[in-house]
């Protein structure tokens, strides 16, 4: 009789843990939940303009004139960042998107997107980009990867800064990261910028290789990639 109790009494301290095990991990969730927008169906938000925009750079000649196709593309890429920002707002849940004005929502983001170049360029040439003779397509690439990187985080967050800055406070801030297809593809983006460096002083005297040419296209290729990888997650 004793033993019956006993086991019984182990059986229920089981229960227990595992049910506080369970509470735990819903409660981890639920604040995850409220800090990262979820995004309805990823695969609608894959950027594969980032590639498309790639090609027409390349197309158009960015190894003979880089100043000109940078400039010329980030304003085409101008129109189809807007389209890309309403596709991502469209996909929010309904509580991130209501008593929300669209039309000043969209303009916001290419418009914040625009000023917020401008300290990126001075990060850059902190980072060891070039300053004077190379400048203005430093000053280019932080266009470009200010609309990769802002543009999107202001509609998955509607402007709500103070809502962005709690994903810094979660522990398991990459996992979360990973788990979503906006903050995937601005990280990997930022990523492939970084990696896109390597090739510049290797000794092979391609074209390619101009300042910033591997940077910007690390940067749109890490986007994509990015998106897929939490695609990948998001299947699992």
């Amino acid at each position: 009789m004793t033993s019956i109790q006993k086991r019984s009494g182990n059986t229920k301290k089981s229960v227990s843990f595992i049910d506080k095990e369970s509470s735990k991990k819903e409660k981890e969730l639920s604040i995850v939940d409220n800090v990262v927008p979820s995004i309805k169906n990823p695969i609608s938000v894959i950027p594969f303009h980032n590639l498309i925009i790639i090609y027409g750079m390349f197309k158009f000649g960015i190894t003979k004139d880089v100043e000109s196709i940078m400039l010329k593309s980030y304003i085409t890429s101008i129109p189809i960042q807007f389209i890309y920002n309403y596709i991502i707002f469209k996909h929010l849940p309904k509580k991130n998107s209501t008593n929300v004005n669209l039309s000043l929502l969209l303009i916001s983001s290419i418009f914040i997107s625009l000023v917020l170049a401008i300290p990126l360029h001075v990060i850059l040439v902190l980072f060891g980009a070039p300053i004077y003779k190379y400048s203005v397509k430093t000053f280019y690439l932080s266009l470009h990867l200010s609309q990769l990187i802002f543009s999107p985080l202001i509609i998955l967050y509607t402007l709500d800064l103070n809502q962005f800055t709690k994903l810094f406070k979660l522990d398991n801030i990459y996992s979360s990261i990973f788990t979503n297809s906006i903050l995937s593809m601005v990280l990997l983006s930022l990523g492939g910028c970084w990696l896109g460096v390597i090739p510049i002083p290797l000794d092979w005297d391609r074209p390619w290789q101009q300042w910033p040419i591997t940077l910007l296209v690390g940067g749109y290729i890490g986007g994509f990639i990015g998106s897929l990888i939490s695609l990948i997650k998001y299947i699992r």
